[in-house]
């Protein structure tokens, strides 16, 4: 090894141990160092190079200054797929990191374009968890939901079940998560077929493997309420209602916010039947278990 690489080697190790001490001001001096002595030692295309750049980014963005980490950043995630051949592990983490980094930084389209090169290259690694590309293609859907770009959003959430699917079985509880949040969508979409069904075989799931005051089980008899309750069926959206408000009050003596939006949404169905007094009582009665 040449000296300026053994010193490169050294750099880096302590640059690491700063780090995992949270010695971070130390830790920023000691990755610009090393990332000069990188630009006069490494090739441009060398992984020496881009992680050099990815340390100072990635000290930076954990010191809170996002925007200050991310040109370097950019500058490791080029030099990577400059490589020959490409480093798919690398560029997959070197991708995630500036899609979160974009997403945090409110750059909705610059981080989707992030999340597609990380899916992409998570997608050729065999021991990536499952979890890891389910989590990004979730959060696509989301910014393009929040964006108004409804209809972009379905295929990804459908990738990540069908992910989740072939990792885990049909009946996992984690399907049932991402069955939940796929007939959230289909609500919001008013597309209220598909949104039972969704609802149903997550519910399904989820009472198989969860006691009945489960919240995961509240979770999923309120947003079948809501499809009931948005369709017009208020008599199946009531029952569901009292089920949700039932099995979270049997959970916990201080029941969580959740608990509290449910009594909600049964209050206004409650209210639009001409019930106002017991809406109201509904609601007191929700605030005062919530105060515990």
């Amino acid at each position: 090894m040449k000296g300026e690489e053994k010193l490169w080697s050294i750099l880096s190790d302590k640059l690491e141990m700063l780090r995992a001490s949270n010695r971070l001001p130390e830790a920023i001096r000691i990755a610009e160092t090393l990332l000069e002595l990188a630009k006069r030692t490494f090739g441009e295309d060398d992984k020496a190079l881009a992680l050099s750049y990815e340390k100072l980014g990635t000290l930076l963005d954990q010191a809170g200054d996002r925007a200050k980490a991310k040109p370097y950043l950019l500058k490791a995630h080029g030099v990577l797929e400059k490589a020959k051949p490409p480093d798919q592990r690398l560029l997959y983490r070197s991708a995630r990191r500036l899609a979160f980094l974009r997403d945090n930084l409110g750059q909705q389209d610059e981080a989707i374009r992030y999340y597609e090169k990380a899916i992409a290259a998570g997608t050729s690694l065999d021991d990536l968890p499952y979890a890891d590309l389910g989590t990004m293609l979730n959060n696509v859907a989301l910014i393009y939901r929040k964006t108004g770009r409804q209809k972009a959003a379905e295929p990804y959430y459908l990738h990540a079940l069908g992910i989740y699917e072939k990792q885990l079985g049909p009946e996992h509880p984690d399907v049932a998560s991402v069955l939940n949040n796929l007939a959230v969508f289909y609500t919001n979409e008013r597309r209220f077929a598909e949104a039972e069904k969704t609802h149903l075989r997550a519910l399904a799931i989820r009472e198989k493997h969860h006691p009945p005051t489960h919240a995961d089980i509240a979770q999923s008899k309120c947003n079948l309420a809501v499809v009931y309750h948005s369709n017009g069926d208020y008599a199946r959206a009531s029952e569901l209602y009292r089920a949700s408000i039932k099995a979270w009050e049997e959970a916990t003596d201080k029941p969580p916010e959740d608990y509290e939006i449910v009594a909600s949404n049964y209050a206004d169905l409650l209210r639009s039947l001409g019930k106002a007094r017991q809406a109201n009582q509904l609601e007191e009665r929700a605030r005062k278990k919530r105060r515990g």
